[in-house]
């Protein structure tokens, strides 16, 4: 059973539901999200993205995208309260980080996991860059296995990870934020400019923010150098 199968079988319990779906942010940018959990008003709750990068070249870019999608996503989308992604392969210390300062929490299978436990089924997976005759190799002794072996492969891979995102989901799918205190950790206010500026101010208080703006309450042909 594949990792959103799982996710939307623990979903269900807690009258949601949980498939891939495309979302798009306030500026119609489409994302295609691999796993959506939605209410049953069809409002998003967590989203859930499985990413696998072979190469660290990759990383930048891949790392890069998950985290303008799930940022530009829990923006436009106020009902999402959890953001995860499934992290298979060569992930980077720095990429990981950046993640985290999105906000996205991670679970990761190692490399050489995804390696050993396609090593034991006889298909050799840690080949080099330029290696173009492994890889065919390794395709052909991948497709040579029978269904269920395949299946057995994603299964045990996802096993390493699995519980603690179904539990990271159930817990945030139980959790009635109606009845559960919550403070203002931190602002960030985001000024556009006529010059195409983008300000961004991060306070760790309300007052604070509030105080930062408090030299454009009056209308001005010009803001000045607005403190950035």
């Amino acid at each position: 059973m594949t990792i959103t199968a799982q996710i939307d079988a623990a979903a269900r319990k807690h009258q949601c539901t949980a498939s891939a779906k495309k979302l798009k942010n306030g500026q119609q940018n489409q994302y295609n999200i691999d796993c959506v959990v939605c209410d049953s008003g069809d409002n998003p709750v967590v989203i859930v993205d499985i990413k696998y990068i072979r190469y660290k070249k990759h990383n930048r870019d891949k790392g890069s995208w998950l985290c303008t999608a799930h940022y530009n996503l829990r923006k436009s989308y106020p009902t999402i309260r959890k953001s995860i992604a499934v992290l298979f392969g060569r992930w980077s210390a720095p990429s990981k980080s950046l993640m985290r300062n999105f906000g996205i929490d991670i679970y990761e299978i190692p490399f050489d996991r995804v390696v050993s436990v396609l090593a034991a089924r006889g298909v050799a997976f840690d080949w080099q860059e330029k290696d173009a005759a492994t890889p065919a190799q390794a395709w052909s002794r991948f497709q040579a296995l029978p269904y269920e072996a395949q299946q057995g492969i994603g299964d045990e891979l996802s096993a390493m990870v699995l519980p603690d995102v179904l539990s990271s989901v159930e817990k945030t799918l139980k959790t009635d934020i109606r009845t559960v205190a919550r403070t203002v950790r931190e602002v960030e206010v985001l000024l556009k400019t006529t010059n195409d500026e983008f300000i961004l101010q991060a306070h760790s208080s309300v007052r604070d923010a509030i105080n930062s703006l408090l030299p454009l309450l009056t209308d001005k042909p010009d803001i000045g150098p607005f403190p950035r």
